[in-house]
């Protein structure tokens, strides 16, 4: 015969008025049985139908955005607001000490910039070796933000594969063409 015993712990009540905001109304104890009772888990994680983050994140074919800047100049290959991951390949050429040149991927609004990866030559040396960077990343975009890549010299690059992972309210976005069977 299942046993029906009131608890009566102000912390544990307490924790469930803040695990579960909509039963602070109520002013009832606390109970426990006896009985075990079998609870099923209908979450989409419990039945399988959502991926692992390294899956979900991982690029397709019909989600990334491949942009490539070679020499002097800028281009925003991303403007709409959300989460994004990111691969890039940065690299300058020149072995000429009289100039410095850069190349950068940054998060601008227009107004404000800041930079997530930078890679400089050195003005103090000649013959300089050619420099490379590989980066990856994950950035956030506001509406009106933008991320862009830049070149400050001619004999500088930027090759760059970015692709979406959640929505701006942190929805997250399965790689595209992919559905659950």
């Amino acid at each position: 015969m299942p046993e029906i015993t009131t608890i009566t712990s102000e912390s544990l009540q307490a924790e469930v008025r803040r695990l579960l905001p909509s039963q602070r109304g109520f002013g009832q104890d606390l109970e426990a049985q006896n009985v075990i009772v079998p609870i099923v888990d209908l979450t989409p994680s419990a039945e399988g139908s959502s991926l692992r983050e390294d899956l979900q994140t991982a690029p397709s074919l019909n989600a990334v955005t491949q942009a490539e800047l070679n020499g002097a100049g800028n281009i925003s290959p991303i403007t709409s607001p959300g989460f994004y991951k990111y691969t890039a390949i940065m690299g300058i050429l020149t072995d000429n000490a009289a100039n410095v040149f850069t190349t950068r991927i940054d998060l601008n609004n227009g107004l404000t910039s800041r930079i997530l990866h930078k890679l400089s030559n050195r003005a103090d040396a000649s013959g300089q070796e050619p420099q490379y960077l590989q980066v990856n990343g994950v950035f956030f975009l506001n509406a009106g933000e933008q991320m862009r890549i830049v070149n400050t010299g001619t004999d500088s690059f930027i090759q760059l594969a970015v692709w979406p992972i959640a929505d701006v309210n942190g929805n997250l976005i399965n790689p595209a063409g992919f559905s659950f069977e």
